[in-house]
């Protein structure tokens, strides 16, 4: 019984050991690139096929972008203020009205400004008719040269003098040197305004200046006509585009950063000055390969991915990658433009597997298949 017990363990002992060999090798093949088959591998024992997800790759604008915060600024900003000491007459404009160049905004009195006018004009036409006179005695050698000469100086000093009265009656009316938005107004009617004194904003707002900061580090990257995104609380679900259109020329020698100013466009006059705003300032804007994230399988500090051919058949390819963004990496080489990437069940593959792909009918339109991928080397 002893002998017949001990051949038993024996054999039990081979057969245990057969069996883990053969399990072994069938579970873990590896691959001429380092890989290991799969726990359903397609060429190891005849095992089901691995059901994958897998993308095309795709070409897209991909971009460098550099965040900073910045603040609005109107385009054109001014407080209107009276530069004469007058009584207001008349007040020509409602809070928040779109004005254009020009247009007056506030009447003070002016009776007497306007009759110092007439006391001018009343001079010059006075001095004209001297010098008319003047003028006839000179043709006839019946005055001097230096009589002649003295009233065409008087002539044009009360010429002078109507011009100046003229340029003091107009002080009186207020206008908007330029088309903008007004905002409250601070006076009323019949009140006595001093020069300097605030009437009302008026501000330009077709354009806005966002002005920002980067760290000089990145001086090198930026120029005038560069893109930028910038968005703002106040709504948070658009995007407003514009163009860098100044660079300072000094560097803040405290926080070692440089301002930056950018235009954007404000049609809608929704964007207002003083608004806080992020921005992604577009420092380079390319064509680039795309694949997501979620394909790369990092091997001995070298990346890869798994292509499926026409016929199914997997090949492990090794890529150059370039940037990144959420979800996505760009392909610097390794892979074409319509190359069949899988994104999900690469983690069990090698090279050689047969693959089945649940989302066949979505990505099968023309695959670009492995013969067109560029050459490794």
């Amino acid at each position: 019984m002893s002998v017949l017990r001990t051949l038993f363990g024996l054999l039990f002992a081979v057969a245990l050991a057969v069996g883990l060999y053969f399990g072994y090798s069938a579970y873990i093949a590896p691959d001429g690139a380092g890989g290991t088959a799969g726990r359903q591998g397609g060429r190891g024992f005849g095992g089901n096929t691995q059901a994958v997800i897998a993308m095309p790759v795709r070409q897209e604008v991909f971009v460098d972008r550099l965040e900073a915060i910045g603040t609005l600024q109107a385009n054109e900003s001014i407080f209107v203020t009276a530069r004469v000491q007058g009584i207001v007459k008349s007040i020509n404009f409602r809070d928040g009205e779109t004005v254009e160049a020009g247009t007056a905004l506030v009447q003070f009195d002016q009776d007497e400004e306007s009759a110092r006018l007439q006391v001018e004009l009343a001079n010059l036409e006075e001095q004209r008719k001297q010098f008319e006179r003047i003028t006839g005695l000179a043709r006839a050698n019946a005055t001097s040269e230096a009589r002649f000469d003295e009233q065409q100086a008087a002539v044009k000093k009360a010429e002078a003098n109507v011009n100046a009265a003229r340029a003091r009656l107009d002080d009186y009316t207020i206008r908007a040197p330029f088309a903008g938005r007004l905002g409250t107004r601070r006076i009323s009617t019949g009140a006595l305004v001093s020069p300097n004194t605030t009437i009302t904003t008026l501000d330009d707002l077709s354009m806005v200046k966002l002005d920002f900061s980067i760290p000089e580090t990145y001086l090198s990257t930026v120029r005038e006509g560069l893109d930028i995104e910038a968005t703002t609380a106040a709504y948070p679900d658009e995007i407003f585009n514009g163009l860098v259109t100044s660079i300072d020329t000094r560097i803040n020698p405290t926080t070692r950063s440089v301002d930056i100013r950018a235009e954007i466009l404000n049609e809608d006059r929704r964007l207002r000055p003083g608004m806080l705003m992020v921005v992604d300032l577009i420092k380079d804007r390319r064509e680039s390969l795309m694949i997501a994230e979620e394909s790369l399988v990092p091997f001995d500090n070298q990346q890869f991915v798994f292509v499926v051919s026409d016929d199914n058949t997997v090949e492990r390819v090794p890529v150059t990658i370039g940037r990144r963004r959420p979800g996505s990496v760009e392909i610097l080489e390794g892979l074409a433009m319509g190359d069949l990437v899988i994104t999900e069940g690469n983690t069990s593959l090698s090279s050689g597997n047969k693959v089945r792909l649940l989302n066949e009918a979505d990505v099968r339109d023309g695959p670009v298949s492995a013969a067109t991928r560029p050459s490794q080397g």
